[in-house]
């Protein structure tokens, strides 16, 4: 009987060993797994940071690009920023001849067709290329239409001529612009004359993509294309940031306003 009872406890002292043996084992599973995530997770946070470091400098550099003078020689310039540890930070700035950029609905961007220095070789026939509505259903997209202002030199007296072109039938009054190409719904040749200064286009009934070049000409400066790289000297972090600067241009109110250079007499 003796023998048998210590027959019984060597089984069960062994079926013990296992049990301990496989709860150490889920154990040492279980702390490595939570170990290596937490390994993870510190390295994607590191490198989260770190990113957003480096990008935040590529927005410096940008920044540094929009604080310094655009007139400058040439058609394009490069400079950097200084000073961010283990970070270096290269920008450069081109001058673009055509204008393609997003309008939203009610804003207004310049155009400057001012040939006065002949640096196009004409002095008439001018003419300037609007493209524009990347929307090319009129029933559920309603694609914008355009209103431009044309300033230009009478004489000495600065006057102002008016088109509206419409992406639709709508209706309205506004002449309804060609068939566009190149991924736009709508297109339309101005014709520019003596004298003219600058053209000032806004949008209506929608936002739209809008590009503006010259035809047969090639149109002065009209935006400027940052673009700001910044690497991490350190890792292999790198981050770029590019930006299109259009012309200076009065606030679309303007277009409602009256300008005189003398005294208005009512």
């Amino acid at each position: 009987m003796m023998l048998l009872m210590k027959e019984k406890f060597r089984h069960q002292s062994g079926q013990v060993g296992v049990a301990i043996l496989l709860t150490m084992t889920v154990l040492l599973t279980m702390g490595l797994s939570i170990a290596s995530r937490s390994t993870e997770d510190l390295f994607l946070s590191e490198q989260q940071s770190e990113s957003a470091r480096v990008f935040n400098a590529a927005e410096a550099g940008v920044e540094d690009a929009l604080a310094a003078n655009f007139d400058f020689e040439g058609q394009s310039r490069t400079g950097s920023v200084t000073g961010i540890s283990d970070t270096t930070v290269d920008y450069s700035v081109t001058k673009q001849n055509v204008l393609e950029t997003r309008l939203f609905e009610g804003v207004t961007v310049k155009v400057d067709v001012d040939d006065s220095l002949n640096e196009s070789g004409l002095t008439s026939n001018r003419n300037i290329l609007l493209e524009w509505s990347k929307e090319t259903n009129c029933s559920t997209q309603d694609p914008a239409s355009l209103i431009i202002s044309v300033f230009y030199n009478d004489a000495g007296t600065v006057r102002a001529r008016y088109y509206a072109y419409g992406a639709c039938d709508r209706s309205d009054g506004f002449t309804l612009g060609s068939s566009g190409t190149g991924g736009y719904y709508r297109q339309v040749t101005l014709p520019l004359q003596t004298g003219d200064l600058f053209v000032r286009v806004k949008t209506v009934y929608n936002d739209t993509h809008i590009r503006v070049s010259g035809v047969g000409w090639t149109l002065p400066v009209q935006a400027y294309n940052i673009r700001s790289e910044a690497k991490n000297v350190l890792g292999n972090e790198t981050r770029a940031v590019e930006v299109n600067k259009t012309l200076d241009a009065a606030p679309s109110v303007m277009d409602y306003a009256l300008f005189s250079g003398t005294t208005i007499v009512k």
